[in-house]
């Protein structure tokens, strides 16, 4: 049976959908981002369910009998609203999020946690939702087949971002148990027409109180989703879809021998590929005797960029079966003009430093050095955004800024001194968060990042000032002295290190990366004096060397007796929602873990860039 799911993975590539039906394990299986996703999907869909409380859940021990209730409940009922209605139909089975009968029309309403704006120029915003109408567009075919006599309407049911909540703590009104097991089965044919899924219980709080159905009022009379009526674009793609749905089923039936499809450049963020290790492992199975290749054409800097005449360089070298690094033509590096650009140096600096497996420091990052000015803050934030505001007059989406930490060198010669700030008021904390960063480093020497990411936020602040009326002169131009914005041609204080990275520094073992969590392991375990300077011994492991501090935080024990510890952003996010929102008040032990657990996290990160600063000073004395 074709599912919902499964016609999404194969069309991404109908390989994967082989390895899912023979249950190939995943990146995403224990990734902390696709499970934030899939927790802020189910959120969505469980406030999408609260503007049809009058609707009735299929919720059945199989699919089929699901299919059978569904129909029973069409035939009974002129009018009614329905919740993972389930439909059947020539090998393809789909439930559909939520189904409104009115008459002889059937509306299909897929809920998606993907933005909308209303604001946007539709037929852009129609585009962005490519993905999500394809979904829609096969459930309506499974419909359609079923059900010819009914006029059949489809819907995208998704967050708007041109709208704010008048709601105060509105995330914090569902919380998500344990990710649990389902197990459906299509009564009648072969087990492997099973499956498991794995999803979140997401539970409204209020539902158990007599007054349940006043906050569900609160949230009809000024909700965050629109309805998006997508009939048109469902006409244009049904034909295609069903060519498609009728490939993806033969695949099923016929299994994996007769299938055969072209490796290309896609392939490498494959969720199949969890390394040599691994018993099964789909991106293996594919490349075969490519797979252990080292180092190869992956690796190389925005590699994806270089074109052929085919196309993409990198799919005329996988054709060729030639992935290792050394097969690149370094003459593809320059551009139509047959210049180096900025891109083209990069490639071509690592393709050679790569070969001597050497590191490279240009004389250019001496003098960017000693044009900071002291004081030094290493600085770096935390955010969290979610498809369900935590704040009254939030957007969907719309970021709020809870953590920075700080690391401030005085003068040459002087220690790292930490500062840090996370909020732990239930209220907006997006001024509070730029006053005290304001009033720690003030205007005194050069506020240090890694990418732009803390210029942007800083600038959303400013933004927010005029959205939320928020008055403070001292903040507003504070904030205008220290930030870059291209647009006013403003200059800014912040200097970005990840830049004097791309400009200045390569090591083999950043392997065409920038980012903090490729530089910063590349120097610690190349220069092991660096573990003995005090400012850095505690991430120096107990057992010896490690080649990344990240891996030697302290664990925090939580109340269940399992280590804990936050790795990135993504992790930073989960655990600051939980110490706001989904942690009893008065589990005191609970929160002060939690919050030792961020503060931990963000300290690093700051801490990470003395460290890489540290080092290119001792190096280019």
């Amino acid at each position: 049976m074709l599912s919902k799911s499964d016609f999404k993975i194969a069309s991404t590539c109908p390989k994967k959908l082989i390895y899912k039906k023979a249950s190939y394990k995943t990146k995403n299986d224990e990734n902390e981002y696709m499970e934030m996703l899939a927790k802020g999907g189910h959120i969505v869909s469980k406030y999408a369910q609260l503007m049809y409380p009058d609707a009735i859940e299929i919720n059945t021990e199989s699919l089929e009998k699901g299919h059978e209730k569904t129909k029973q409940l069409l035939e009974e009922n002129e009018n009614i609203i329905l919740f993972e209605a389930t439909f059947i139909s020539d090998g393809k089975v789909v439930r559909a999020d939520i189904l409104e009968k009115v008459g002889n029309v059937l509306n299909i309403i897929e809920v998606k946690s993907k933005s909308h704006d209303d604001e946007e120029d539709k037929a852009k915003a129609i585009k962005k939702q490519k993905e999500n109408i394809e979904d829609v567009t096969y459930q309506t075919l499974v419909v359609k087949e079923l059900y010819p006599e009914y006029e059949i309407h489809s819907f995208l049911l998704l967050p708007d971002k041109a709208k704010r909540t008048t709601i105060e703590g509105l995330a914090g009104w569902f919380s998500s148990t344990e990710m649990i097991e389902e197990q459906f089965e299509i009564d009648e044919l072969p087990a492997r027409n099973g499956g498991n899924i794995q999803r979140p219980v997401i539970e409204f709080k209020y539902e158990n109180y007599e007054d349940r159905h006043l906050y569900i009022n609160q949230l009809k009379e000024n909700h965050l989703l629109t309805l998006l009526n997508v009939d048109k674009e469902v006409v244009e793609k049904i034909d295609l879809i069903k060519d498609r749905a009728s490939r993806f089923h033969d695949i099923l039936t016929n299994g994996i021998q007769p299938v055969h499809f072209s490796i290309n450049k896609s392939c490498k963020e494959c969720e199949f590929n969890l390394g040599s290790e691994q018993e099964k492992n789909g991106f293996r199975d594919c490349w075969q005797d490519l797979t252990d290749t080292s180092p190869n054409i992956f690796d190389l800097y925005h590699g994806g960029s270089l074109k052929s005449k085919a196309g993409s360089y990198l799919d005329e070298l996988i054709a060729n079966r030639t992935i290792s690094f050394w097969d690149f033509d370094v003459e593809r590096f320059r551009t139509a003009d047959g210049k180096y650009g900025p891109r083209g140096e990069r490639q071509l600096l690592q393709f050679n430093q790569t070969k001597e497996n050497a590191e490279y420091i240009h004389p250019g990052l001496k003098s960017a050095l000693e044009c900071l000015e002291y004081p030094l803050h290493f600085i770096d934030f935390e955010t969290y955004s979610g498809a369900v505001p935590h704040h009254k007059g939030m957007r969907a989406y719309e970021k709020v800024a809870f953590q920075w930490s700080c690391h401030t060198i005085e003068k040459p010669g002087g220690d790292p001194v930490h500062s840090e700030f996370l909020n732990d008021e239930y209220d907006y904390p997006n001024f509070r968060f730029a006053t005290t960063l304001m009033n720690q480093i003030g205007e005194a020497g050069t506020p240090l990042m890694w990418s732009s990411f803390e210029n942007t936020i800083l600038k959303d602040v400013l933004t927010q000032m005029k959205l939320y009326n928020y008055v403070d002169d001292v903040l507003e131009n504070w904030l205008l002295r220290i930030t870059k914005d291209k647009d006013t041609k403003r200059e800014g204080r912040f200097v970005d290190l990840n830049d004097l990275t791309l400009k200045y520094y390569f090591h083999p073992d950043m392997k065409g990366k920038t980012s903090i969590k490729k530089v910063l392991p590349a120097i610690w375990n190349n220069n092991e004096y660096l573990h003995s300077n005090p400012w850095f011994s505690k991430y120096v492991s107990e057992s010896g060397p490690n080649s990344n501090p990240y891996d030697n935080l302290e664990p925090i024990y939580n109340a269940l007796e399992n280590e804990e510890v936050v790795q990135d952003g993504t992790g930073a996010m989960r655990f600051y929602h939980e110490y706001m929102f989904g942690t009893d008040p008065l589990d005191l032990d609970r929160k002060a873990q939690l919050r030792k657990i961020l503060l931990q996290y963000c300290e690093l990160d700051t801490m990470a860039m003395v460290i890489v600063w540290r080092y290119w000073m001792d190096a280019l004395k």
